[in-house]
C-alpha cells in the first residue's frame, strides 16, 4: 500500500468487514467465524466492558456464541470514522449504532456506543491488534 489515504480506507473496509461478520454471527456463526479468520491478530485484545478478551479465537468465540446467541439478527451501523496511519500501526474511532432483535422475547433493541480501535499492519494486511467498546446509556 502506498498512500495514507489507501491504507485508512483498508483500515475502514476491514472495520466494515468485522460489523458484517458480527451482523452474520447472529443467523449463520460458521460463515461468520470464516469471515472472522483474516481481522484479527493472534495476540488481539478486546475490552467490550466485561472480562478482557485475549486472542483472536476468544473474540470470535465471543461474538458467534455470546453475542449472537441471544439474538435473531443484528445489523451494526458506523459513523464518524476517524483513521490515523502511522507506519505500520493506526487507530481508528467510530460510533457505533447497533439493532438486534432478542431471541428470548423478539423485542428489538438498540445499542448505541463508541469503538476505539488499534490496527497492524501484517504480511497479510492489516488487521485489528484491539478493540475497545463503550456502550453509552
Amino acid at each position: 500500500m502506498t498512500g495514507l489515504a489507501e491504507q485508512a480506507l483498508a483500515i475502514a473496509n476491514l472495520k466494515a468487514r468485522y460489523c458484517a461478520a458480527a451482523d452474520l454471527s447472529a443467523s449463520d456463526p460458521a460463515a461468520a467465524r470464516a469471515l472472522f479468520a483474516d481481522i484479527f491478530t493472534d495476540d488481539f485484545v478486546g475490552d467490550y466492558g466485561l472480562q478482557p478478551l485475549k486472542g483472536a479465537q476468544a473474540i470470535i468465540d465471543f461474538l458467534c456464541t455470546a453475542i449472537a446467541g441471544n439474538s435473531a439478527w443484528l445489523i451494526h451501523m458506523l459513523h464518524s470514522p476517524r483513521v490515523e496511519v502511522a507506519s505500520d500501526a493506526a487507530t481508528g474511532d467510530w460510533t457505533v449504532h447497533v439493532h438486534l432483535k432478542r431471541r428470548a422475547t423478539g423485542a428489538v433493541d438498540v445499542v448505541i456506543g463508541r469503538y476505539s480501535d488499534t490496527f497492524r499492519l501484517t504480511a497479510d494486511g492489516w488487521r485489528i491488534a484491539t478493540v475497545r467498546f463503550e456502550r453509552l446509556e
